[in-house]
């Protein structure tokens, strides 16, 4: 049971984050949109690929359990809605869903999998990215590191599920979809500036178990542990990014 929620602000997402959405376009090009479609866009946040996928003529509805996020997407003038994957209620209704970055803060995955098939018009598809098995391991025994020594247990304030392609697999035929492709990708991903807006930015869930005036040497120590491997010889910051993307159909 997760004590501790991660919370977003549209600002920092989009000063510190944005490369995430950067580097899902080449997963819009797997969905290959088409014009008319009806797609739900699963955990879109401030919706930069929701966007994009409107571009093709679809038709886009976008749902993010962020209700900051939710409000930059709003002021895109995009049609998004405030709405937690796991009380999705739609029945038979998309020609595909597509998720980026998001299924791996959704716990537990086998009901979003399994609220996802439901959505999905017969023969429709599911077209996803999202951390994979590895995935920040780096950064995030760092943080299990630095909340053990202050007496916290990191279990408790760790949001993420990194699945390996076997086990997503597994997982998706059981939710009752054909598993087209499903691959594991290594992807070092160089930050923009230090590491502490990373940290700021995406483990706010761990932040929150720490008082307020301990934060900065959290985040000190953590960069301090960090720095003989993610630090790279031309001073760039490189965080250790595995993604798992598939596509998935769900029986005519």
């Amino acid at each position: 049971m997760i004590k501790a929620k991660q919370t977003w602000s549209p600002e920092t997402y989009l000063r510190h984050g944005v490369f995430v959405s950067l580097l899902g376009e080449p997963v819009v090009q797997v969905l290959n949109p088409k014009e008319d479609e009806k797609i739900l866009d699963v955990g879109c946040g401030e919706g930069i690929l929701t966007e994009k996928i409107i571009e093709s003529g679809a038709k886009v509805l976008g749902i993010d359990n962020s209700a900051e996020l939710i409000a930059g997407a709003h002021e895109r003038g995009l049609n998004v809605a405030a709405l937690d994957a796991l009380d999705m209620t739609f029945d038979n209704e998309f020609d595909a869903v597509f998720s980026n970055a998001a299924l791996h803060w959704m716990s537990p995955l086998s009901k979003v999998f399994e609220k996802i098939f439901k959505a999905l018009k017969p023969g429709g598809r599911f077209v996803a990215e999202m951390g994979g098995s590895g995935n920040i391991q780096s950064i995030r025994m760092a943080l299990y590191n630095a909340l053990t020594m202050r007496g916290y247990d990191p279990t408790l304030y760790d949001p993420w599920s990194y699945l390996g392609d076997s086990s997503a697999r597994m997982m998706l035929e059981r939710a009752g979809f054909e598993v087209r492709s499903c691959t594991l990708i290594r992807r070092p991903t160089e930050l923009d500036g230090d590491i502490g807006p990373w940290l700021e930015t995406f483990a706010g869930s761990f932040m929150q178990a720490i008082p307020d005036d301990q934060h900065e040497s959290v985040i000190d120590q953590v960069r301090d542990a960090l720095q003989p491997t993610l630090f790279d010889p031309n001073n760039k910051w490189v965080a250790d990014y595995v993604r798992l993307r598939f596509k998935a159909v769900k029986p005519a």
